[in-house]
């Protein structure tokens, strides 16, 4: 009897414990929770702008690391400036066209060698020249030989302008001469220049006056003779160089005898001529 009551205190302390094992078994991840009683439901909020429910943030990147913003726009802006084939091509055929123009140039320059021509003061003379406070008039005539001293390239002469100064550089008189010319090689021409002067058409200051007739006292006075015009060195139908050239016959003396108004240089007072390009 005493065992028997023992095992049913035994089996009911099992079904006891099973039925509250049972009772508290703590609810499973597959079943719905709810609270406790006594305690308010959670509050949940919406979800933010932009987002919904379902979506992955903002910023959000399913691998391991995204890729730099900064690296994906210099490769963008890489791909945009970098030039088509035809435009590299292009300047690449301008740039070496130049560079043998160029060189060409250069190379004909050495081999034909060529020299400037070279002027000579024949004959300067002055006429009718009359310089006071109250009128100043006088005519310049100007001979001069031009020689050509290359052995492969003809010049040709364009317009001339000529021009009388007294000292350095105050100018009594210009004149153009619109008959252009050329020089073979090894040949020589004749430059004529004529030029006048007056009070009515060209006004010289007083203090230039006084000191014309001071050396138109002394017996000679001095005059400064220039020429500019362009030239062309031509070798044939295959090469030609354009220059501009500034003629300079200074300090030439103009002698004049007694009161005469015709002055001239002296026999031998003829000179060599600076030419600037």
């Amino acid at each position: 009897m005493a065992s028997e009551s023992s095992h049913d205190q035994q089996n009911s302390k099992g079904e006891n414990q099973s039925s509250e094992s049972t009772h508290h078994a703590p609810p499973s991840a597959s079943h719905n929770f709810y609270p406790a009683m006594g305690y308010p439901p959670s509050m949940s909020y919406p979800p933010p702008p932009g987002q919904y429910s379902g979506y992955p943030p903002p910023g959000y990147y399913p691998y391991a690391h995204a890729p730099p913003a900064a690296a994906y726009y210099n490769a963008t802006a890489h791909r945009q400036q970098m030039p088509s084939g035809f435009s590299r091509c292009f300047f690449t055929t301008i740039i070496l066209l130049t560079i043998l123009i160029f060189t060409s140039s250069i190379v004909m320059w050495l081999v034909l060698r060529p020299q400037l021509p070279v002027f000579h003061v024949d004959n300067f003379s002055v006429s009718n020249f009359n310089a006071t406070l109250t009128t100043f008039t006088a005519n310049w005539e100007a001979n001069l030989t031009v020689r050509n001293p290359n052995t492969k390239l003809t010049i040709e002469f364009g317009e001339l302008q000529n021009f009388v100064f007294y000292k350095e550089d105050y100018l009594l008189a210009s004149a153009t001469a619109p008959r252009p010319f050329s020089l073979e090689t090894r040949t020589s021409g004749v430059i004529n220049a004529k030029l006048s002067a007056n009070s009515k058409d060209n006004l010289v200051e007083n203090w230039v006056l006084d000191k014309l007739a001071k050396e138109r006292g002394n017996g000679s006075v001095s005059f400064n003779f220039r020429m500019l015009f362009w030239t062309t060195f031509r070798s044939g139908l295959w090469w030609k160089r354009h220059l501009s050239m500034k003629v300079l016959c200074e300090d030439i003396q103009v002698t004049f005898v007694g009161a005469s108004s015709d002055g001239n240089i002296a026999a031998n007072g003829g000179r060599d001529c600076l030419v600037f390009v």
